[in-house]
């Protein structure tokens, strides 16, 4: 019985050190006002539809490219939250005291659940995060 224990539990630490959990090294944090200091770190999920959403991408790292590209897409409910359509899509440039950031807002019209997507733009095919939200009427 000993030698079981101590096998399961050499088996759990060496499982829990090569597994590779790491932390995100960068998110989405979304708001129904202007994101300023005080505010920052209210994240909310569930906006009106035809209000300001905004948005706060933040990285770790400081960003190693000079375009990000900023897309959201809409979910479909009633399809295992395939994704249907893109919604929004466009690239910005960053100023040079944006390395570890990017903030804007958009205005959705449609309700529905929304994924949005930073994409460097070195590189289209992975996202560098992502955040989901929900619109309602």
């Amino acid at each position: 019985m000993y030698k079981k224990f101590v096998f399961l539990v050499l088996i759990l630490c060496t499982s829990l050190a090569l597994c590779g959990c790491n932390k995100p090294s960068a998110m989405i944090l979304f708001n129904k006002y202007p994101i300023t200091k005080e505010n920052m770190l209210e994240n909310n999920t569930a906006f009106v539809a035809g209000k300001r959403i905004y948005y706060l991408f933040i990285t770790q790292n400081p960003l190693k490219t000079k375009m990000i590209r900023v897309m959201v897409i809409k979910r479909d409910e009633k399809a295992n939250f395939a994704l249907t359509k893109i919604v929004y899509s466009n690239d910005f440039r960053l100023s040079s005291d944006q390395v570890y950031y990017y903030n804007d807002y958009l205005v959705i019209h449609e309700a529905g659940y929304y994924c949005m997507k930073v994409y460097s733009r070195d590189d289209l095919e992975r996202p560098i995060t992502i955040g989901d939200f929900r619109v309602t009427n």
